[in-house]
């Protein structure tokens, strides 16, 4: 519910209902400087608390709103409301409303809606929206989009800060409905320089590093700087699914969904759309401890926290299922690549169908299964990627399945080609896998 423009210096409300505690359910926002009085004695008004701080105001159990003075409307506290000419950033507000929720008694969950401060509806932002611990953030209908030029990621979790260090968060949930969209801007926001991973990891639409029991569901991202989700560095016990991709291959390196070194137990379903490159992707990849270390701009490594080894690197209990999608630029639906001695295992992936028809470009392989590039300690040896299951797969690449890298006790089954195309092309040693 929007706020209408304030006419009177005081907002007066008629309530009635008993002492108590604090009932956030039926929190309220007032304009900055505004007080509530009781509309019958005009004094302060007795069944709740005002916060002079952020502008609150806090009805207690039982209080219930007889009369709001003409002019002015209610809004709960976890709905944010468009402020006319304020002076304040669509940024400001979103970190202010986040704040606010996440303050003692708060309800850690803030609602986006339309942007009724903007003609088209429209959260243009100059940052990226950090969210905390045991936060949720609900995008009901609301489109929101980097502001032109604005290099910095979409939606980070509060733990990835700027200087490239990563805290730990948990329970992080973004959640979407009504068509919420998430949009990465209308073109290369690092021109003249190149697009894509090249400028780091600002690029990535959603990046979350070291976040454990998080959600991620029912929005569309469309034309991401780079990659759209980016999970890494400890990302564990996490739930993707119900997401559209609307991507053209405007910018390099539009993959949907990335896995990266040391995440485990996730999983992704329920994948939709066009990518410009991989749909999904779970990609190992590090560096020596001595390789150089990229801080400044246009030299950030593209995993933030960085590439280089840790005890912990390996990618592992991933399950990837329904996934109806094709990449654009050509690469492939399905990617599992891992090198320099992280290994990958207790991969599923299951009812994938390549929607590429008629005169869009093919993928190299629908499945993408290792690489004989991208490694820098050493290539993917042998027992290094093990049981992974690939099975019920309708695929539409120039090969269904490749397999470039080493791979043992797996199972890749049920793959569907069309007339005429390669089901499989392997080029490197494989031990105890099941093919149909």
């Amino acid at each position: 519910m929007a706020r209408m423009a304030p006419i009177a210096n005081n907002v007066v409300v008629n309530t009635r209902g008993t002492n108590g505690v604090k009932c956030a359910s039926v929190d309220a926002r007032l304009a900055a400087g505004f007080t509530v009085l009781n509309g019958s004695t005009n004094a302060p008004c007795a069944f709740g608390f005002a916060d002079a701080a952020n502008g609150d105001f806090h009805f207690l159990p039982g209080a219930e709103i007889l009369k709001v003075c003409p002019g002015f409307q209610l809004l709960p506290l976890d709905r944010i409301a468009a402020e006319p000419s304020d002076g304040t950033s669509d940024s400001d507000r979103l970190e202010a409303a986040i704040k606010s929720a996440c303050a003692p008694g708060g309800t850690r969950r803030v609602v986006l809606g339309a942007n009724s401060a903007r003609k088209d509806g429209h959260w243009l932002i100059d940052r990226a929206i950090l969210l905390p611990d045991d936060f949720t953030l609900e995008l009901d209908g609301a489109w929101v989009e980097l502001a032109p030029g604005v290099q910095d990621n979409l939606i980070r979790n509060a733990g990835a800060v700027a200087t490239g260090s990563v805290t730990p968060n948990r329970g992080i949930r973004v959640l979407g409905r009504n068509g919420a969209t998430l949009c990465g801007g209308r073109g290369n926001h690092y021109a003249p320089n190149r697009s894509g991973d090249a400028n780091g990891w600002r690029t990535v639409g959603i990046l979350f590093a070291g976040v454990t029991d998080y959600e991620l569901a029912g929005f569309t991202m469309r034309e991401t700087q780079c990659w759209a989700i980016s999970q890494e560095n400890g990302c564990a016990r996490g739930h993707v699914h119900d997401i559209v991709f609307a991507d053209t291959n405007l910018n390099r390196n539009q993959d949907g969904i990335d896995v990266r070194k040391g995440c485990h137990d996730i999983v992704i379903e329920n994948i939709s759309g066009v990518t410009g490159d991989d749909t999904v992707a779970l990609t190992g990849l590090r560096r020596p401890k001595d390789a150089p270390r990229r801080t400044t701009s246009r030299k950030l490594p593209i995993q933030i926290g960085g590439w280089w080894p840790t005890d912990d690197d390996d990618i592992h209990d991933i399950t990837i299922r329904n996934i109806r999608a094709r990449s654009a630029g050509g690469d492939g639906v399905i990617r599992l690549l891992t090198q320099d001695g992280i290994k990958m295992y207790n991969i599923v992936v299951s009812n994938v169908v390549d929607t590429t028809s008629g005169s869009q470009k093919r993928a190299q392989a629908t499945i993408r299964i290792g690489d004989v590039n991208y490694w820098t300690i050493k290539r993917n040896e042998l027992g290094e990627m093990h049981h992974v299951t690939v099975t019920d797969v309708e695929a539409k690449g120039r090969v269904g399945v490749w397999i470039k890298g080493p791979l043992s006790d797996s199972a890749v089954t049920n793959i569907r080609v069309p007339e005429g195309t390669k089901k499989y092309d392997i080029s490197v040693p494989v031990e105890r896998v099941t093919l149909d």
